[in-house]
Protein backbone atom coordinates (compact mmCIF):
# COMPACT_ATOMS: atom_id res chain seq x y z
CA UNK A 1 0.00 0.00 0.00
CA UNK A 2 1.46 3.39 -1.01
CA UNK A 3 1.83 5.86 1.71
CA UNK A 4 1.88 9.48 0.67
CA UNK A 5 2.46 11.64 3.43
CA UNK A 6 5.08 14.53 4.52
CA UNK A 7 7.37 13.60 6.72
CA UNK A 8 9.34 16.15 8.44
CA UNK A 9 12.96 16.02 10.19
CA UNK A 10 14.27 17.88 12.67
CA UNK A 11 17.74 17.06 13.17
CA UNK A 12 19.74 16.24 9.85
CA UNK A 13 22.47 14.12 11.31
CA UNK A 14 23.90 10.83 10.47
CA UNK A 15 20.36 8.66 11.16
CA UNK A 16 18.55 11.55 9.46
CA UNK A 17 20.14 10.54 6.31
CA UNK A 18 20.08 7.03 6.82
CA UNK A 19 16.09 7.05 7.23
CA UNK A 20 15.69 9.84 4.33
CA UNK A 21 17.79 7.33 1.98
CA UNK A 22 16.02 4.40 2.55
CA UNK A 23 12.29 5.76 2.63
CA UNK A 24 13.22 7.98 -0.41
CA UNK A 25 14.30 4.90 -2.19
CA UNK A 26 10.99 2.49 -1.01
CA UNK A 27 8.65 2.18 -3.72
CA UNK A 28 5.44 2.08 -1.15
CA UNK A 29 6.46 5.83 -0.04
CA UNK A 30 4.99 8.30 -2.84
CA UNK A 31 4.81 11.53 0.04
CA UNK A 32 7.64 14.04 0.38
CA UNK A 33 10.31 14.79 2.73
CA UNK A 34 10.77 18.03 4.55
CA UNK A 35 14.43 18.73 6.53
CA UNK A 36 15.37 21.26 8.64
CA UNK A 37 18.99 22.80 8.73
CA UNK A 38 19.89 22.08 12.22
CA UNK A 39 23.27 22.82 12.19
CA UNK A 40 23.97 20.21 9.08
CA UNK A 41 23.39 21.94 6.22
CA UNK A 42 25.87 19.69 4.01
CA UNK A 43 24.04 16.68 4.44
CA UNK A 44 20.63 18.22 3.81
CA UNK A 45 21.87 19.63 0.49
CA UNK A 46 23.80 15.90 -0.46
CA UNK A 47 20.10 14.40 0.40
CA UNK A 48 18.27 17.21 -1.98
CA UNK A 49 20.97 16.39 -5.01
CA UNK A 50 19.93 12.99 -4.38
CA UNK A 51 16.38 13.53 -4.52
CA UNK A 52 15.50 16.62 -6.07
CA UNK A 53 11.93 16.02 -6.08
CA UNK A 54 11.32 14.61 -3.53
CA UNK A 55 12.78 16.86 -0.43
CA UNK A 56 12.45 20.38 0.58
CA UNK A 57 14.88 22.33 2.93
CA UNK A 58 13.51 24.57 5.30
CA UNK A 59 15.08 27.15 8.12
CA UNK A 60 13.09 26.80 10.79
CA UNK A 61 12.23 23.63 13.10
CA UNK A 62 8.69 24.91 13.10
CA UNK A 63 8.35 25.18 9.04
CA UNK A 64 9.26 22.08 8.78
CA UNK A 65 6.51 20.87 11.63
CA UNK A 66 3.83 22.87 10.16
CA UNK A 67 4.44 21.46 6.80
CA UNK A 68 4.44 17.58 7.55
CA UNK A 69 2.07 15.01 8.70
CA UNK A 70 4.82 12.94 10.65
CA UNK A 71 7.55 15.20 12.42
CA UNK A 72 10.63 12.97 13.08
CA UNK A 73 12.97 13.99 16.49
CA UNK A 74 16.51 12.97 16.34
CA UNK A 75 18.52 15.43 17.51
CA UNK A 76 21.49 14.80 20.01
CA UNK A 77 20.15 13.92 23.69
CA UNK A 78 21.41 16.78 25.20
CA UNK A 79 19.75 18.90 22.67
CA UNK A 80 16.60 17.23 22.93
CA UNK A 81 14.55 19.30 25.71
CA UNK A 82 15.27 22.42 23.88
CA UNK A 83 14.78 22.02 20.69
CA UNK A 84 11.52 19.73 20.77
CA UNK A 85 10.07 22.10 23.47
CA UNK A 86 10.72 25.19 21.37
CA UNK A 87 8.28 23.46 18.46
CA UNK A 88 4.70 23.67 18.63
CA UNK A 89 3.09 20.18 17.72
CA UNK A 90 -0.55 19.78 16.32
CA UNK A 91 -3.03 17.36 17.46
CA UNK A 92 -3.24 15.79 14.03
CA UNK A 93 0.94 14.94 14.63
CA UNK A 94 2.25 12.03 14.49
CA UNK A 95 5.69 11.70 16.40
CA UNK A 96 8.45 9.08 15.38
CA UNK A 97 10.96 9.73 18.43
CA UNK A 98 14.32 8.83 17.42
CA UNK A 99 16.33 10.56 19.93
CA UNK A 100 18.02 8.30 21.58
CA UNK A 101 18.50 7.57 25.69
CA UNK A 102 15.81 10.19 25.78
CA UNK A 103 12.41 8.47 27.29
CA UNK A 104 9.29 8.94 24.93
CA UNK A 105 7.30 9.04 27.99
CA UNK A 106 9.13 12.03 29.00
CA UNK A 107 9.12 13.60 26.26
CA UNK A 108 4.82 13.32 25.56
CA UNK A 109 4.97 16.71 26.93
CA UNK A 110 6.58 18.57 24.66
CA UNK A 111 4.73 16.71 21.55
CA UNK A 112 1.52 18.10 23.28
CA UNK A 113 -1.28 18.06 22.00
CA UNK A 114 0.39 16.15 19.15
CA UNK A 115 -1.87 12.58 21.18
CA UNK A 116 0.14 9.69 18.58
CA UNK A 117 3.93 9.52 19.17
CA UNK A 118 6.10 6.39 18.52
CA UNK A 119 9.70 5.39 19.79
CA UNK A 120 12.32 3.79 17.17
CA UNK A 121 15.99 2.83 16.67
CA UNK A 122 16.46 2.50 13.48
CA UNK A 123 20.18 1.29 11.75
CA UNK A 124 22.67 2.84 9.29
CA UNK A 125 20.88 -0.40 7.30
CA UNK A 126 18.14 1.51 6.66
CA UNK A 127 19.28 3.35 4.10
CA UNK A 128 19.66 0.04 2.23
CA UNK A 129 15.91 -1.22 3.64
CA UNK A 130 17.70 -3.71 6.04
CA UNK A 131 18.44 -5.11 9.40
CA UNK A 132 16.00 -4.35 12.55
CA UNK A 133 14.31 -1.31 13.52
CA UNK A 134 13.01 -1.16 17.28
CA UNK A 135 9.84 0.08 18.12
CA UNK A 136 7.70 0.83 20.41
CA UNK A 137 4.33 2.37 20.46
CA UNK A 138 0.56 2.35 18.88
CA UNK A 139 0.06 3.64 15.70
CA UNK A 140 0.17 1.88 12.49
CA UNK A 141 0.69 4.32 9.93
CA UNK A 142 4.63 5.13 11.64
CA UNK A 143 4.80 1.27 12.01
CA UNK A 144 4.19 0.85 8.62
CA UNK A 145 6.58 3.60 7.09
CA UNK A 146 9.34 2.20 9.47
CA UNK A 147 8.40 -1.17 8.23
CA UNK A 148 9.67 0.06 4.60
CA UNK A 149 13.42 0.40 6.50
CA UNK A 150 13.96 -2.94 7.50
CA UNK A 151 12.61 -5.79 9.98
CA UNK A 152 10.48 -4.06 12.91
CA UNK A 153 11.43 -5.72 15.99
CA UNK A 154 8.75 -4.38 18.14
CA UNK A 155 8.60 -4.14 21.87
CA UNK A 156 6.07 -4.03 24.28
CA UNK A 157 7.39 -1.57 26.93
CA UNK A 158 9.95 1.30 27.36
CA UNK A 159 12.38 -0.63 29.01
CA UNK A 160 12.75 -3.29 27.02
CA UNK A 161 13.66 -0.68 23.97
CA UNK A 162 16.47 0.53 26.42
CA UNK A 163 17.62 -2.74 26.88
CA UNK A 164 18.20 -3.56 23.59
CA UNK A 165 19.32 -0.28 22.07
CA UNK A 166 22.84 -0.57 23.96
CA UNK A 167 23.27 -3.52 21.88
CA UNK A 168 23.50 -1.13 18.70
CA UNK A 169 26.81 -0.38 20.56
CA UNK A 170 28.21 -3.65 19.79
CA UNK A 171 27.55 -3.04 16.27
CA UNK A 172 31.81 -1.57 15.43
CA UNK A 173 33.23 -4.62 17.76
CA UNK A 174 31.24 -7.57 15.77
CA UNK A 175 33.00 -5.47 12.99
CA UNK A 176 36.33 -5.81 14.90
CA UNK A 177 35.64 -9.33 15.21
CA UNK A 178 35.18 -10.16 11.54
CA UNK A 179 38.65 -7.96 11.13
CA UNK A 180 40.14 -10.32 13.13
CA UNK A 181 39.31 -13.53 10.84
CA UNK A 182 40.02 -11.76 7.78
CA UNK A 183 43.70 -10.88 9.30
CA UNK A 184 44.48 -13.95 10.25
CA UNK A 185 43.17 -15.24 6.68
CA UNK A 186 45.63 -13.29 4.98
CA UNK A 187 48.39 -13.79 6.95
CA UNK A 188 47.89 -17.29 5.98
CA UNK A 189 47.98 -16.02 2.51
CA UNK A 190 44.16 -15.63 1.37
CA UNK A 191 43.52 -12.66 -0.75
CA UNK A 192 41.57 -9.67 1.40
CA UNK A 193 38.39 -10.28 -0.41
CA UNK A 194 38.44 -13.88 -0.08
CA UNK A 195 38.98 -13.49 3.25
CA UNK A 196 36.50 -11.06 4.09
CA UNK A 197 33.66 -12.98 1.29
CA UNK A 198 33.88 -16.01 3.46
CA UNK A 199 33.90 -13.98 7.23
CA UNK A 200 31.10 -12.54 6.31
CA UNK A 201 28.46 -14.89 4.38
CA UNK A 202 29.51 -17.35 6.75
CA UNK A 203 28.27 -14.88 10.32
CA UNK A 204 25.45 -13.72 7.57
CA UNK A 205 23.99 -17.08 7.51
CA UNK A 206 25.17 -17.90 11.37
CA UNK A 207 22.76 -14.92 12.17
CA UNK A 208 19.57 -15.99 9.98
CA UNK A 209 19.88 -19.79 10.91
CA UNK A 210 20.07 -19.22 14.63
CA UNK A 211 17.20 -16.53 14.41
CA UNK A 212 14.75 -19.06 13.04
CA UNK A 213 16.45 -22.18 14.43
CA UNK A 214 17.29 -21.56 18.00
CA UNK A 215 15.00 -22.05 21.14
CA UNK A 216 15.44 -20.73 24.72
CA UNK A 217 17.57 -24.04 25.15
CA UNK A 218 20.50 -22.23 23.98
CA UNK A 219 22.90 -24.74 25.01
CA UNK A 220 21.36 -27.65 23.16
CA UNK A 221 20.97 -25.59 19.92
CA UNK A 222 25.02 -25.04 20.69
CA UNK A 223 25.31 -28.73 21.36
CA UNK A 224 23.44 -29.56 18.26
CA UNK A 225 25.46 -27.55 15.95
CA UNK A 226 28.98 -28.86 17.05
CA UNK A 227 29.99 -32.10 15.97
CA UNK A 228 31.92 -34.28 19.28
CA UNK A 229 35.43 -34.06 18.65
CA UNK A 230 35.56 -31.59 16.46
CA UNK A 231 36.73 -27.76 15.35
CA UNK A 232 33.62 -26.35 16.87
CA UNK A 233 33.30 -28.31 19.91
CA UNK A 234 37.20 -27.19 20.26
CA UNK A 235 36.43 -23.56 19.47
CA UNK A 236 33.62 -22.85 22.11
CA UNK A 237 35.82 -25.06 25.28
CA UNK A 238 39.18 -22.80 24.34
CA UNK A 239 36.92 -19.41 24.29
CA UNK A 240 34.67 -20.82 27.45
CA UNK A 241 38.17 -21.67 29.05
CA UNK A 242 39.77 -18.48 28.29
CA UNK A 243 36.40 -16.47 29.95
CA UNK A 244 35.99 -14.63 26.46
CA UNK A 245 32.19 -14.17 26.26
CA UNK A 246 32.02 -12.86 30.00
CA UNK A 247 34.21 -9.18 28.80
CA UNK A 248 31.07 -9.28 26.27
CA UNK A 249 28.12 -9.46 29.05
CA UNK A 250 30.58 -6.66 30.96
CA UNK A 251 31.07 -4.32 28.17
CA UNK A 252 26.69 -4.09 27.56
CA UNK A 253 26.48 -3.39 31.28
CA UNK A 254 28.42 -0.63 30.35
CA UNK A 255 26.60 0.31 27.43
CA UNK A 256 23.16 0.24 28.91
CA UNK A 257 24.76 2.71 31.62
CA UNK A 258 25.98 4.87 29.01
CA UNK A 259 23.05 4.85 26.56
CA UNK A 260 20.91 5.25 29.11
CA UNK A 261 22.35 8.22 30.46
CA UNK A 262 23.06 9.92 27.26
CA UNK A 263 21.49 13.95 27.30
CA UNK A 264 21.27 13.90 31.09
CA UNK A 265 23.72 15.93 33.53
CA UNK A 266 25.15 17.24 30.17
CA UNK A 267 26.30 14.00 29.02
CA UNK A 268 26.55 13.88 25.32
CA UNK A 269 25.75 10.85 22.76
CA UNK A 270 25.57 9.67 19.45
CA UNK A 271 23.25 6.86 19.07
CA UNK A 272 25.48 4.80 16.94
Amino acid sequence: MAVDLTLGFIGTGGITSFLVRGLCSAPEFTGRVILSVHKNRGKAEELKELFPERITICESNQEVADSSDVVFIAVLPQQHEAVAGAVKFKPEHRVVHITGGVKLEDSRSLYAPAARAVRAIPLPFAAMRMGPVLFYGDDPVCRELLAMLGSIVEVRAESELEVLGPVTGMMVPYYALIAEYVKWGTAKGLSFKTALDYAGYMNEALSSFMRTHCTEDVETFLIDNSTPGGVNELGLKLLREGDAYSSWSKTLDALYVRYNSMGKNGVAGDTR
